[in-house]
């Protein structure tokens, strides 16, 4: 959100630091809209604090339909 990179460069640090996936390539993976409904539960369990908030970016794309692999489009594009 603070638009310090993009999204290729979040997973590419990510991924060559020892993971699989980087985080958007995880969300499109498992559905945009399924981490979103996980995080905004989290959110709500703790009592709203700001650290479990999530992402309006995530937000967007969910209302957008763009629920990663299983729509077409997520993070990713998805033929």
């Amino acid at each position: 959100e603070e638009g310090v990179t993009d999204v290729e460069g979040i997973d590419r640090l990510v991924e060559s630091s020892g993971f699989r996936l980087g985080p958007f390539r995880l969300m499109d993976l498992i559905g945009v809209d399924t981490n979103y409904s996980v995080t905004e539960s989290m959110y709500r369990s703790f009592k709203y604090d700001a650290k479990f908030r999530p992402s309006r970016i995530q937000e967007m794309k969910v209302l957008a339909g763009h629920n990663g692999r299983k729509s077409g489009k997520g993070f990713y594009d998805y033929d």
